[in-house]
């Protein structure tokens, strides 16, 4: 399977309507700084740099599926 077929990118308009889904999760990996200056609305934050020591606090339902972003959205 290839890098895109396993890590789809999904369509701004897609995660906007995913969004309200209770069973997906947006985090957003940039460092703390950047969210606070700018996310996406129901996302939330998970920097990159934390990810092993704060994942399962701050993704504690193993059900939902996971969106995430690493670069500031236009």
């Amino acid at each position: 399977m290839s890098l895109s077929q396993s890590n789809p990118e999904i369509p701004f308009e897609e995660v906007r309507e995913r969004l309200r889904d209770p069973a997906f999760v947006l985090v957003n990996v940039l460092p703390k700084e950047a969210f606070m200056a700018e996310h996406i609305p129901g996302s939330v934050s998970l920097p990159l740099a934390e990810v092993s020591q704060r994942a399962r606090e701050v993704l504690s339902d193993l059900t939902q599926e996971i969106g995430i972003y690493c670069a500031n959205f236009t």
